[in-house]
């Protein structure tokens, strides 16, 4: 093999540590995030095969956005690093598998992002005031879907990489809004969740869990976002930050499925509890009913107050797969309303 560096300098290669090196990492961080994302999805559509057909759907949806997605990137890397090797001007020319993956990046998250926004407006009681913090959210998503496909758009046109660190503005708006409407869906989440405490130790915690669940989802996403566009800022003619957003995508993606997921562990304790209100019934359990009527009363008044506990935190639980009434009623552990439909 010959030495390299007898190569003419006109035909050397650049460094290629902070561009497609930085790419092709991303791309491999990419690809175990997809392996996570397809082990939750088969997990899903075999643990829960009744769930609503629009909830299969979105799962559907983002698993094909991420795949496609993923398939674009490779492609590029391919382009890139193994057909055009050696060729300089080569990498200086966007390809539009590279350019089209940025859509496919937008449209999961914003997928996600109304799966989301709409556990919002159910926890929130689908009241109208409440509309108008969804749909201002909901236009805030929009907008950093808007301004991917704007970025796609411009570099099609121009056919060169080095237009993806020439729109600092578009990249601002894009990240900035991003990490914004992350956090305040995680905030407004936990808030709503957090109204369905009831003052039993059981329930609170369950509950607690999901919020501290909800809130970490919404800061990593946002901390990503955030990373991302410091990256650019440090290196706006590298492709470090672009190796990053890569990822942003399945990170939305695997919180969602890991949501839907979750509903099994919760469900088995929110069981333990309804069990623990079964064995403490008063109208059931024989101990208990030659006792004085006042502590009768008392001791029915605790547990119906622990059966409103118990269907407050299962509302929470159910909600994650739609498996909600929407006449507004409470169900129970058993996925029924209090009148049994």
């Amino acid at each position: 093999m010959s030495d390299p560096s007898c190569i003419p300098s006109t035909t050397r290669v650049p460094s290629l540590d902070k561009t497609y090196g930085a790419m092709l990492v991303g791309i491999f961080f990419s690809m175990f995030l997809q392996g996570v994302l397809t082990l939750q999805t088969v997990t899903y559509y075999d643990s829960y095969p009744k769930d609503q057909a629009w909830t299969k759907l979105v799962v559907a949806t983002v698993w094909c956005f991420d795949t496609f997605q993923l398939i674009l990137i490779a492609q590029s890397a391919y382009h890139y690093l193994i057909s055009n090797w050696g060729i300089p001007s080569a990498l200086l020319v966007s390809t539009w598998e590279l350019d089209l993956n940025v859509t496919f990046i937008g449209l999961s998250t914003f997928v996600c992002q109304l799966f989301f926004l709409r556990r919002i407006w159910v926890f929130s009681g689908k009241k109208m005031k409440h509309i108008i913090i969804v749909g201002l959210l909901g236009a805030l998503c929009a907008v950093t879907l808007i301004v991917d496909v704007v970025a796609m758009v411009s570099v099609l046109k121009n056919s060169s990489v080095a237009e993806f660190g020439s729109q600092k503005v578009t990249i601002l708006v894009a990240f900035i809004s991003g990490a914004v409407a992350d956090v305040s869906i995680a905030l407004l989440l936990s808030y709503y969740i957090r109204r369905n405490k009831g003052g039993f130790k059981k329930t609170d915690s369950i509950i607690t869990l999901i919020i501290r669940y909800t809130i970490t989802t919404g800061v990593v996403t946002s901390l990503l976002g955030i990373f991302t566009l410091v990256a650019y800022f440090l290196s706006p003619d590298g492709l470090i930050f672009i190796g990053m957003h890569f990822c942003l995508g399945r990170l939305y993606t695997n919180a969602l499925l890991a949501t839907l997921n979750s509903r099994s562990k919760l469900r088995a304790s929110l069981d333990e509890t309804t069990n623990l209100q079964f064995d403490t019934d008063p109208w059931r359990n024989e101990s208990l009913s030659m006792g004085p009527m006042s502590n009768l009363t008392r001791t029915a008044t605790k547990n119906q107050s622990m059966y409103v506990n118990v269907h407050k935190a299962t509302e929470v639980v159910e909600d994650s797969g739609d498996i909600y009434n929407s006449k507004g009623k409470t169900l129970d552990s058993r996925g029924v309303t209090d009148d049994g439909i």
